[in-house]
């Protein structure tokens, strides 16, 4: 499901498929992806930020700047 509705997690999937042609590796690597992102979520008590991505991204983008 992720693959399908999360950008972040779609363009992984695509790239790797790219890189090894193998879809079940390729959505191993997501799960693990997601696995650890509720460990983290879970052991900081946080909740789930879906623009997380899109927030560091920029704040990269800005301090390069």
């Amino acid at each position: 499901m992720a693959i399908r509705h999360d950008e972040h997690y779609s363009n992984t999937f695509t790239r790797l498929v790219s890189r090894n042609g193998i879809k079940m590796k390729a959505a191993v690597a997501v799960q693990r992806k997601l696995l650890e992102l509720m460990f983290i979520i879970y052991k900081n008590e946080q909740r789930y930020d879906p623009q997380y991505h899109l927030q560091k991204y920029q704040n990269e983008k800005v301090d390069t700047n």
